[in-house]
């Protein structure tokens, strides 16, 4: 009996800890990795390496969020539902117990660290570099992205994203993860490292379609907003100048439907955005 019980258990905890084999990230997963890291280097930090088993949790936990919403009421977005082969939990009852958050690496993969992890949510589709903006914005956030304050002491060796629909979230890790080799969602794999790849841009055309988000009379003033944009992660803000001022554009579009697209999936905090033909 006590054999069998064993056995029992051993293909419980085999059945958890079970990757997919076609398990992936998104491009645009991949584009938040870049910009977290990217972030991290303009403030002396060295990059955090890519975790297939803190993606893997990343992706769980956002396909949790958007189809079960476990943050109701006083739990928030750390909460985990209890409709699927984990346990449930609600983050933020109990102030003092974080393990809701902390276990579920260990839990649900390999992983053998603890796991710390910061979420957004927003009701349009997430886009990167929002999602960067706002934890940037957040001191608990980015005092987590830079190693400040309460993680002063700490250090990434381990990290994982995953985002769905509105939601967005990235996990960190003091262990290092020996299961570090993800694949690209619909893209060619290349023997460079996964955390050094830079998310490809447009090539500059005849016509292009910018997104604006501010303009200024002083060249000086919009060159203080790019390198600001910069900092919170946006990969390719410009100047676009004329007779009368300097516009500042958060990116640039081969079409006027592509840049109204990114429009729409700016989220809230950049609603009054436009669109320049030039």
């Amino acid at each position: 009996m006590l054999l069998l019980f064993v056995l029992m258990l051993q293909s419980f905890l085999t059945a958890q800890v079970a990757i997919p084999e076609d398990f992936c990230i998104s491009r645009d997963e991949l584009k938040l990795f870049n910009l977290i890291n990217n972030y991290r280097r303009v403030h002396n930090l060295e990059a955090i390496p890519m975790s297939k088993n803190l993606c893997f949790v990343a992706r769980l936990h956002v396909d949790d969020l958007f189809h079960n919403h476990p943050d109701e009421g006083n739990c928030n977005l750390h909460s985990w539902s209890d409709q699927s082969n984990w346990t449930g939990c609600c983050y933020g009852s109990d102030p003092d117990n974080n393990t809701c958050m902390t276990s579920k690496p260990r839990e649900l993969t390999t992983y053998q660290g603890k796991g710390f992890e910061i979420a957004f949510w927003e009701s349009l589709d997430a886009v990167p570099e929002i999602v960067l903006d706002l934890w940037i914005g957040s001191n608990a956030s980015n005092d987590l992205l830079l190693n400040r304050n309460t993680w002063a002491q700490q250090s990434w060796k381990a990290m994982g994203v995953g985002m769905m629909k509105g939601y967005a979230v990235a996990w960190f890790g003091h262990e290092s993860d020996e299961e570090n080799a993800v694949k690209i969602c619909d893209t060619i794999q290349t023997d460079k490292p996964l955390f050094d790849r830079v998310v490809p841009v447009y090539e500059t055309t005849s016509v292009r379609y910018y997104l604006i988000i501010s303009s200024f009379n002083e060249r000086s003033q919009a060159e203080k907003e790019l390198n600001a944009l910069r900092k919170r992660g946006f990969r390719n803000p410009s100047i676009v100048p004329s007779a009368k001022n300097f516009r500042v554009s958060l990116g640039n579009y081969a079409t006027r439907e592509e840049a109204m697209e990114a429009k729409k999936s700016l989220g809230e905090k950049y609603a009054k955005a436009w669109v320049l033909k030039q």
